[in-house]
């Protein structure tokens, strides 16, 4: 069956984004399906949500949900643990990266915003990242429209940066955003595939 995204945006956020060689983009979906079938069946205790790229360049984007740093860190010796009891998923993962490009690992502390109690990501069904970049001491964008998500980038971006995500629905209408400090470097939207995602 597929999987349901987290319904509370995560306190910690391992972001890793992905792009792909030419022509390998189907062979990589369909290792990612294998994968996450496979996690699902064994009941793996480490998550993570795939989206899609709908606007801008073909990538892939992996919403790594945690409580915190801590749980990082076990998280990483859970799978070494995991990759040598299960050999094959060792091998589906080096297919995976066989077909990349490019691959970075962004890790993220969300911050207070307005709206944010009210975000329900189970109900989501695409994610709008607004990357904000500032200056040394500026104060924390927020954005318009609200409610929004509000990660302070820690590791993985040069300089002070923030990822603002947008919950919706539906794409028939993306309004244009503003931020209340900052500049706008990147405005995507993914689609969120439940089929290549591994959730609790």
């Amino acid at each position: 069956p597929a999987a349901s995204p987290p319904a509370s945006p995560p306190k910690i956020l391992l972001l890793v984004r992905q792009q792909f060689k030419p022509g390998k983009s189907h062979v990589r979906e369909r290792l990612e399906r294998a994968t996450a079938s496979a996690y699902n069946r064994l009941e793996v205790p480490v998550y993570w949500m795939e989206l899609q790229a709908f606007t801008g360049p073909s990538e892939a984007l992996f919403f790594d949900p945690f409580d915190s740093f801590e749980a990082v860190e076990k998280a990483g010796a859970d799978l070494g643990r995991l990759y040598q009891a299960h050999p094959e998923l060792v091998r589906m993962q080096a297919g995976i990266n066989d077909t990349l490009s490019s691959e970075r690992t962004i890790l993220a502390v969300r911050r207070d915003s307005p709206g944010v109690n009210e975000i329900n990501l189970a109900t989501a069904r695409f994610l709008r990242m607004l990357v904000v970049r500032t200056r040394p001491g500026e104060e924390q964008p927020t954005a318009d429209p609200t409610p929004s998500i509000v990660y302070q980038v820690s590791s993985g971006m040069s300089g002070p940066a923030f990822l603002i995500f947008q919950a919706m629905t539906d794409f028939a209408d993306i309004p244009t955003a503003h931020t209340t400090s900052g500049t706008i470097v990147e405005d995507s939207v993914y689609a969120i595939e439940p089929q290549m995602s591994h959730v609790s």
